[in-house]
Parts: structure tokens; sequence; C-alpha cells
């Protein structure tokens, strides 16, 4: 398994240059990409230009992954127009070597019982997995664990780990299987049990987050994920040790609630992230893997490239998950 950098989670943005930058400079193997971005910037200043940085850092950076832009559990017309585009969207990110992709199953329905959901689900995730199978992308499930996302809805759905794995049994294509997100997993009754029992091709990538001791389950809220170590109740280590364990050799993100790293430059964020990984991998038993000399060439190179674009953001500057600006004018 690889470390890798979302951006969004530790809230912060910057051209992907910048981003490939901030990998590389701090030790992580992958990155997660904004692949709406990249299908926006090539449209108006072709493929090249949108994949460029992506593919000579190839040799040195995977791609983590990248969500799914398709709003799939809501009405039939706007499913079916996102799905149009998904071909689209899966050529763009097998161009640059993405082998995964995420999207999130609802917690609850206002409207749709649980059995015409499920039938729901399962027949649109059949339907996305097979054009992403076409270019050999995994699709990657995550649920909602906290009370909060299933308030105010008459039917509940998927908040829990068990109830996910069946879903995805039921979908019955092999390129779909779990985000196994830490926090999750330990607020929707993940055991160590069902970890050891996971095959390494049934996981598509994995998020690190710990929960505050001193929380109560069952009012607990996105806002409190914090980092690994943070809090308490999640043996990240434990879990990174699982899954060597099973032979999983894929992406693993750090994955706090943004806000946890607010007022901080970019490096800083990056550095501390990369530090709370390493804590784990080395908790964990695992060797850790930092800048090479190679991967020093190719960061000048690419900060060279970009240096005379409009818009470039100072790597010293802070820079938050907001700022998109500059981000979207790559």
């Amino acid at each position: 398994m690889y470390k890798n950098l979302n951006s969004w989670t530790l809230g912060i943005s910057g051209r992907q240059s910048e981003l490939i930058e901030l990998a590389l400079t701090y030790g992580f193997r992958g990155i997660d990409i904004d692949i709406q971005d990249m299908i926006g910037r090539s449209e108006s200043k072709g493929v090249e230009h949108a994949t460029r940085f992506l593919l000579s850092a190839q040799k040195l950076l995977r791609i983590g992954g990248f969500d799914l832009p398709v709003v799939w559990a809501d009405d039939e017309a706007t499913y079916k127009a996102d799905l149009a585009k998904l071909p689209q969207v899966a050529e763009m990110a097998a161009m640059v070597g993405a082998q995964g992709c995420v999207t999130t199953v609802v917690a609850a329905s206002a409207s749709m019982p649980y059995q015409e959901n499920f039938e729901l689900h399962r027949e649109r995730l059949a339907e996305m997995a097979e054009i992403l199978a076409q270019h050999d992308i995994r699709l990657g499930l995550t649920f909602e664990s906290a009370p909060s996302h299933r308030e105010g809805k008459e039917y509940e759905f998927v908040f829990q780990v068990e109830p996910l794995l069946t879903l995805i049994k039921t979908v019955s294509a092999e390129n779909v299987g779990i985000v196994l997100d830490s926090w999750h997993w330990h607020v929707g009754g993940g055991g160590a049990d069902q970890l050891a029992e996971l095959k390494p091709e049934q996981i598509v990538s994995v998020r690190l987050a710990d929960i505050p001791d001193d929380v109560n389950l069952a009012t607990i809220d996105d806002s409190q994920r914090v980092a690994p170590g943070e809090g308490g109740l999640v043996d990240c280590a434990a879990i990174v040790r699982a899954l060597a364990a099973i032979g999983y050799e894929g992406p693993v993100s750090l994955f706090p609630y943004p806000s946890r790293f607010r007022n901080r430059t970019r490096d800083k964020t990056v550095q501390r992230a990369t530090a709370a990984l390493d804590s784990i991998w080395e908790a964990a038993g695992l060797s850790r893997f930092g800048r090479t000399e190679e991967s020093a060439d190719l960061e000048d190179a690419m900060t060279e490239s970009a240096a005379g674009e409009e818009g470039a953001t100072p790597d010293g500057d802070a820079a938050t998950a907001e700022q998109t600006t500059a981000a979207s004018s790559e």
C-alpha cells in the first residue's frame, strides 16, 4: 500500500502542478485528482494541456482516485444525463493512470423505502461499474455513518458496514468494492473480524481518521473527524497492519475534517499529514518512503514549466479549499 494525498480533506487547493510538487516533496506516492476540473481544462485547452503534469509524474506518483461525477441517487433525468458523460470521464481518468473512483451511498431517504432504494442502488451501481470496467477503473463505495445524515428522513438505508458489504455483493461486479474509512468503519459498527475477512481486491481505497475519546457516538457528526493519534477511539495503526497482512496494495489517505488544518500554509499542512501517516506506518511496522533525487528533479521541472502561467499561488502562502479560482485556471 502507499501513502496518498487528498488535498480536499486537508483544506488546501492549488494548481495541479503545485499539488503534485507538494505530494512529491513530502513523500507521498499517490494523489487524488479533480476529474471534473481536468475535463473542463481538456475542453478549453486540450487533453495534452490537462494531463501534462500528471503524465510527467507518472513514474513517481500514482493516481489514488477521484470522486465519481455522477448524481446517481437522484431523479432519472439527472442520472441519465450524468451517465452519458461517464465514458468521457473514464477515458480521461484512465489516460493518466487512475484505477479507482469513489462514490457515497445514501444513509436515508425521505420518500423511498429500503427495498426500493436497494434495488435502485443495485441497478445504477451496476450500470456505472460496467462503463468504468471498460477502462479498468474500480468503483469504491463509502457510506455516511453519522446520525445527522438520517435526521428528518423517514426511510433509513445504508449507514453501517454490514449492509454496505451486502450491497456490494448484490451488485455482482468485480470492479465494485469498499472504501475502507476508519472513522465510518468504527461508527458504523465495523470490527476487527470483518476487516480480517476482507480480501485485498474488495478494497478500492483506504481513508484514515480518528475520533475524540470523549465523543458520544449517538450524536457524533462529520466535523469530529480528527487526524490519527489526535483522538483515541480508532487504532489506525492496527488497521494498516491488518491491511498489510491481507496484502492490500492500494492508496491510504489521511482524511480528517477539512477545517482541522485551518490557518496553516499548504506546506505545513501537507508536512503534518505526512508526519501523521509516517507515525502510523512505523507503528504498523512498515517502511517509510521519502523524497528521492528523481522526484526532486521532477518537481524543479514542473515548477519551471508552471512559473509563467497566470494566477500561480506562491508555495509559502496559505491556501484553502475555497480558493479554487487559481486551480481552475491552470
